[in-house]
């Protein structure tokens, strides 16, 4: 044991050191612990929660214009501009 030495003496008790101050440290870390759990959020999670609740906060406008035209087509009464279709296509970059 390294911490631990003999020493000469008249009584057996009294003829061991324990040197507890060198064997502490020896073993006292070189870093600091870190004793806390820490969790975080990534930026990712921060853009796919803002979006979520930009959705979340958007109105049902776009729903029910989906489902007018839904119908229009079912009926057979949707009759697409080409040329708006041109035009947004155009101003939209494909």
């Amino acid at each position: 044991m390294a911490g631990v030495r003999k020493t000469s003496g008249a009584g057996a008790a009294r003829g061991v050191v324990y040197d507890l101050a060198g064997a502490r440290q020896r073993l006292a870390p070189t870093a600091p612990i870190e004793r806390a759990d820490s969790a975080g959020i990534t930026a990712e999670a921060r853009t796919l929660a803002r979006a979520v609740a930009a959705v979340d906060e958007a109105s049902d406008v776009r729903a029910a214009r989906v489902r007018a035209l839904r119908a229009q087509i079912q009926n057979g009464t949707y009759n697409p501009d080409p040329a708006e279709i041109a035009r947004k296509l155009v101003e939209r970059g494909f």
